[in-house]
């Protein structure tokens, strides 16, 4: 594997990400102008584009081509956008990355089709590069998106789910997505299977310590920090880990009566004090030092490349959410 600083090697994802950017500006421009003036912007938007980047890092420690580690994470990123429009039909949310939602300008067939779109590009230009096990990955990616998205549909305001229900929940809409670019990156890079089921388990570990982490954030956070408000999940049905894990028979009554308050137009304020008050917030801290843990665990496993400090510093990161 390559011999790089780690600031070598942020330099080259940095540079490969523009190039992510230049080909999402390409491959986003089609016939339908009307299309084009609603993906450009929340395209441009990007986020942190973490998917793309730990693609790319893994990819680069390898020998993989640079065209192959571009299209891969511009189909990443694509894929992330899809999923992202399609959730704010769902969640009937009204802006995305600063931009109105497009389901809010022109309704939700047309944010439903352009979700659709990026989805069957994304699958074009891995099918373009002709790697089975890459279109397998993303094949995996959706399914489990789907099926984790459905199982929230079903839980909205349920107490009863159980926490086993909701991490399975957050492993299909969260780690998976996660775990799955570190697979890529590793296909592209040639790590052997070993190495490449390792880079899983830190992704998983990763996701899953990344989503409890914003659970908590719901619950003692200020919307300038989040960029939501406090108890945005809860009212809107999403019960997550640290509401689900105080759950008991002997509480169990009063939750229901708070959250049926809350459904009816009360403030969240009550219910989210009763939650930390009972432990809940310690809870899910500590359930994300355990996955951060069997993410450090893979990591130690693997061989020293350079991109491993990095891999580390995104678990350091993960307590003040800077990642």
């Amino acid at each position: 594997m390559s011999i790089l600083t780690d600031a070598q090697m942020k330099l080259r994802v940095s540079n490969d990400l523009e190039g992510v950017e230049e080909y999402l500006r390409s491959a986003l421009q089609t016939g339908a102008e009307d299309f084009n003036a609603l993906i450009r912007p929340l395209s441009a938007g990007g986020g942190k584009r973490l998917r793309a980047q730990l693609c790319l890092l893994i990819a680069l420690t390898g020998d993989s081509r640079k065209e192959d580690r571009i299209r891969i994470a511009a189909a990443v990123e694509m894929l992330h956008l899809a999923t992202l429009i399609h959730d704010d039909v769902l969640d009937q949310a009204e802006v995305r990355r600063g931009v109105t939602s497009i389901h809010c300008t022109k309704g939700n067939k047309v944010a439903i089709l352009s979700g659709d779109y990026l989805f069957a590009k994304a699958f074009g230009i891995v099918a373009e590069i002709g790697s089975i096990p890459c279109l397998t990955i993303f094949s995996d990616i959706i399914s489990a998106l789907v099926e984790g998205e459905f199982m929230q549909m079903e839980d909205v305001y349920r107490l009863d789910q159980g926490t086993e229900r909701y991490l399975l929940k957050t492993q299909k809409k969260t780690a998976d997505f996660i775990e799955g670019c570190l697979a890529l990156g590793g296909i592209l890079g040639g790590w052997s299977e070993e190495y490449i089921q390792l880079l899983r388990t830190y992704g998983h570990g990763l996701g899953m310590a990344f989503q409890i982490t914003d659970d908590v954030m719901d619950y003692r956070e200020q919307t300038v920090t989040t960029g939501k408000p406090v108890g945005k999940d809860v009212k809107e049905g999403i019960l997550t880990y640290p509401l689900l894990s105080i759950v008991s028979e002997e509480n169990r009554a009063r939750l229901e009566g708070m959250i049926q308050e809350i459904r009816d137009g009360a403030d969240t304020k009550a219910l989210l004090e009763y939650v930390i008050a009972e432990g809940g917030v310690d809870r899910a801290l500590q359930l994300e030092t355990e996955y951060r843990k069997q993410s450090e665990a893979a990591l130690e496993q693997l061989p020293s490349f350079k991109g491993k400090d990095i891999l580390q510093k995104i678990l350091d990161k993960l307590a003040t959410r800077k990642v």
